[in-house]
């Protein structure tokens, strides 16, 4: 009877952690674009001047940024296969 419970808590853990995890990196990368698009936004329309090193560091993060959905192509919706 326990090693039923505990067979069953395990899959119920497994399933709900990478739902949870999905969801979790989907939030992190929707966030992060539009937290990046906004900032180039603002340096370009509002600031009256900004420094080249801004702009070094905003490519760099979006950079870093792509290769991380790249590692992580659980990230992308698919149609599931019947």
């Amino acid at each position: 009877m326990k090693k039923d419970f505990k067979e069953e808590y395990d899959k119920a853990y497994k399933k709900v952690k990478s739902i949870l995890n999905l969801f979790v990196k989907r939030m992190y990368v929707i966030a992060f674009n539009i937290y990046t698009w906004y900032w180039l936004y603002r340096e370009i329309f509002v600031r009256e001047s900004t420094n080249f090193e801004s702009y070094l560091l905003w490519f760099f993060t979006t950079v870093g940024m792509y290769y991380f959905v790249l590692e992580n192509q659980d990230l992308f919706f698919r149609k599931k296969k019947n």
